[in-house]
C-alpha cells in the first residue's frame, strides 16, 4: 500500500483510489500538524478528566495520551461514561483551528470547499477522537458509515445527491502492525453486505451479518501523523490493540459537492 505525501494530494489521485481502486487513500501529514492535533486533543482530554475528578489530573497529564491505560484505575472514574462520544467532540475554536492546518487546506484545495458534518447536532462540525486501551475492548465492530446515515443517524445537506461523504480517520498516538485501523479492499464495490439495526446507547446502531472471520480484513500500515480518507461503503473497524501504547485517533465526516 502506497502512503503519500500531501504534496501528491490531488483529486484525480484521491477520488481514484477511492472509487475505482481499493477504496482508501492514505498519506501522511506534517509533524507540524500532527502536533497540532495532539496538543488540542490533549487539552479536551485533561480539562474533561479536571471536570470529573480533578484530584487526579496532574497524573494524567504527567503521564501523557498514550500511557492512559498505566495510570487510569475505575476509583478515579467510570471509563466508560467519561469517554462518551459527546466527551470527545472538539469545541467550536479548536474546529476552526484544525480547518488552517496544512492537511485541512490539502483537502480543501483536491475536493473543493466541503462541509463537515454535525452527525450529533450541537450545533458545529464534529470532529472527534478516540482512545483505544491495549488489549481490543474498546474497539468498535466492523461497519460501513453508510449504514448509520442509512438508519438515520445524520442528516445530509442540501437536494438529495447535491453531496457525498467521505470519511477522514487519523492517527494520533499508534504503533503500525500493532494498532490502528483495518479495512477490507474494494468492499465499497459491492451492496451485498449484510447487516441490521441494534439500539444501544439510544442510537440505532449498525451490526455486520458477516463473520469478521470470512473478510478480508487488512491493517492499514499508518503510524502517528498518518491519515486515509475513505469510501461511505468501505468496510472498515479498529485493530484490536496489540500495541503497549493506548491508541488515540482522530475522525471526521466530509460531505463534498457532487
Amino acid at each position: 500500500m502506497q502512503v503519500h505525501t500531501l504534496e501528491d494530494l490531488n483529486q484525480e489521485s484521491l477520488l481514484s483510489e477511492i472509487n475505482v481502486g481499493p477504496g482508501f487513500y492514505l498519506a501522511n501529514m506534517t509533524d507540524s500538524d500532527l502536533h497540532q492535533l495532539r496538543q488540542w486533543v490533549t487539552e479536551q482530554y485533561l480539562h474533561t478528566i479536571q471536570c470529573v475528578s480533578p484530584e487526579f489530573v496532574s497524573l494524567y497529564r504527567e503521564a501523557g495520551l498514550a500511557n492512559y491505560h498505566r495510570v487510569y484505575q475505575p476509583e478515579h472514574f467510570e471509563h466508560g461514561s467519561v469517554w462518551r462520544k459527546s466527551s470527545r467532540v472538539l469545541g467550536p475554536m479548536a474546529v476552526e483551528s484544525v480547518y488552517q492546518l496544512a492537511f485541512f487546506q490539502t483537502l480543501k484545495q483536491s475536493l473543493g470547499d466541503f462541509l463537515v458534518s454535525d452527525e450529533e447536532g450541537f450545533g458545529w462540525p464534529g470532529i472527534y477522537w478516540r482512545l483505544v486501551r491495549p488489549g481490543g475492548a474498546d474497539i468498535g465492530p466492523v461497519h460501513a458509515d453508510k449504514w448509520f446515515w442509512d438508519l438515520g443517524h445524520g442528516d445530509m445537506p442540501g437536494a438529495p445527491g447535491e453531496y457525498y461523504r467521505l470519511k477522514i480517520w487519523m492517527s494520533l498516538h499508534s504503533q503500525p502492525g500493532k494498532s490502528g485501523l483495518r479495512v477490507v479492499p474494494e468492499s465499497q464495490k459491492s451492496d451485498a453486505w449484510r447487516f441490521h439495526g441494534e439500539e444501544r446507547s439510544g442510537m440505532m446502531k449498525p451490526v455486520l451479518d458477516e463473520k469478521e472471520e470470512d473478510l478480508n480484513l487488512v491493517g492499514l500500515p499508518l503510524g502517528p501523523g498518518g491519515f486515509v480518507v475513505f469510501h461511505d461503503k468501505l468496510l472498515h473497524g479498529g485493530m484490536p490493540n496489540l500495541g503497549d501504547d493506548s491508541r488515540v485517533s482522530l475522525e471526521f465526516t466530509l460531505l463534498v459537492k457532487a
